[in-house]
């Protein structure tokens, strides 16, 4: 596809936005890839996300500051003046879906982000140059696919990657990210127990994941000395040939001196307080077996 203009390519110049919304902000290797990707695929895309942008799923038991939140992201999305906004996270895109669409005037069109990658799938190929030989255990929750086919999707453009092989298992978490079964700490435990026996069984390489809430909850099981765990997104930017380092993973396996990896510069822009509060009590925490 080299010496190829926007206009020759799926996205023809589109202009996007590339809504990534608040709890990804840890993994800025996987927000850079989607960027790339896209890009790479034609599209015009920018990104958007942040607390200034949260679709109010924070406050669903507060109805006015959820209502307050969601208008104001959808008044800043309108403004972008994009044909569409493309989710990467499920609960913006659920919400984006229940509320936004029906409560409030969008002037875009709404699209998953997996959704766009698999539309788009035969020109992605092209771009996958680097092969990658692996077989991969998907981990892969119920919830979710009543809105996009995640579960059947993401197996599709994997197996687009030269050497990468997804192993056919019908293991199945329940809800549709690990941020709500970690509440139940016997059931998170159940689930990685049998994941983790599952992948012994069919001899699998690593353990690849769909959202990044699970990455987190689950990167741990590496740096604990299991297999490999990656993001489906960190393979097709490996495939790619896209170098990004997965910070979040290295501040895992640091623990509480994460905080001398990050260093003292960008300890200030977040704040050593918040940090301190908020990250390193996930970042010492053994993953549930």
């Amino acid at each position: 596809m080299d010496g190829m203009n926007a206009h020759d390519l799926p996205g023809r110049g589109e202009r996007i936005t590339l809504w990534y919304g608040c709890n990804v902000l840890r993994h800025g290797d996987i927000v850079h890839a989607c960027l790339d990707v896209l890009r790479a695929l034609g599209y015009d895309a920018s990104p958007a996300g942040g607390p200034d942008f949260c679709c109010g799923s924070t406050k669903d038991a507060n109805l006015v500051a959820a209502d307050g939140m969601a208008q104001r992201t959808v008044d800043k999305l309108n403004r972008r003046g994009a044909a569409q906004v493309v989710s990467w996270c499920p609960s913006c895109h659920a919400q984006s879906l229940e509320l936004h669409a029906k409560g409030y005037e969008l002037q875009y069109g709404n699209r998953y982000f997996v959704e766009l990658l698999h539309e788009n799938r035969d020109a992605l190929k092209k771009l996958f140059v680097h092969p990658v030989p692996m077989r991969v255990f998907l981990h892969r929750h119920m919830g979710f696919n009543d809105k996009v086919a995640v579960n059947a999707m993401v197996p599709e453009i994997l197996s687009l990657i030269p050497g990468i092989e997804v192993i056919d298992d019908d293991l199945r978490a329940p809800g549709y990210m690990c941020a709500h079964l970690a509440t139940v700490p016997s059931a998170m435990a159940h689930m990685v127990r049998e994941t983790e026996a599952r992948m012994q069984r069919h001899d699998a390489d690593a353990l690849v994941t769909l959202f990044h809430q699970c990455q987190r909850e689950l990167c741990g099981l590496e740096t604990e000395g299991g297999k490999p765990v990656y993001n489906y997104m960190q393979l097709v930017a490996r495939a790619m040939g896209l170098a990004y380092e997965d910070e979040y993973k290295d501040w895992k396996r640091a623990g509480a001196g994460a905080t001398a990896l990050i260093g003292p510069q960008r300890l200030e822009k977040v704040g050593a307080a918040l940090f301190e509060r908020a990250i390193v009590p996930e970042l010492v925490k053994k993953t549930t077996r």
